[in-house]
């Protein structure tokens, strides 16, 4: 989960938390993948709410088990990275939203050297958010 969220545009929010600074890629108080310089990361965070839920009480004491689908990403040099995610996904997001977010993937996948401006997550999402509001 993350300590400080200081900034969302559509699917993608700013994270500086005990595991750095990332942009989260998907609801981060959920599964999400995380986008940093060093490169991707999948976090879990949704596993937590329904196990304090079931010890505390907050529900009948059944954990119900979130509908999940595979997610299998291949990259360039072959590695391979699968996780199983949500239908948060499958909700969706505004068209412009979900365009801005893999274009932001694309741009980093591109030009390597654009993945410093993840160390940066809020700097990035501001820059983002006023290219958006521009158009």
């Amino acid at each position: 989960m993350p300590t400080s969220v200081a900034r969302r545009v559509g699917a993608l929010t700013a994270l500086e938390d005990t595991d750095g600074p990332a942009v989260a890629l998907g609801d981060a108080a959920a599964r999400h993948v995380r986008l940093r310089p060093d490169g991707l990361q999948p976090a879990l965070g949704d596993t937590l709410v329904p196990l304090i839920e079931g010890i505390f009480g907050g529900s009948s004491g059944d954990i119900a088990e979130t509908p999940t689908f595979p997610v299998r990403v291949t990259t360039d040099d072959g590695a391979v990275l699968e996780w199983r995610a949500t239908a948060h996904y499958l909700s969706g997001y505004r068209r412009r939203d979900a365009a801005l977010a893999a274009r932001l993937v694309d741009h980093v996948v591109a030009v390597p050297y654009a993945r410093v401006r993840l160390a940066r997550p809020d700097a990035l999402l501001a820059r983002l958010g006023e290219i958006l509001r521009a158009h």
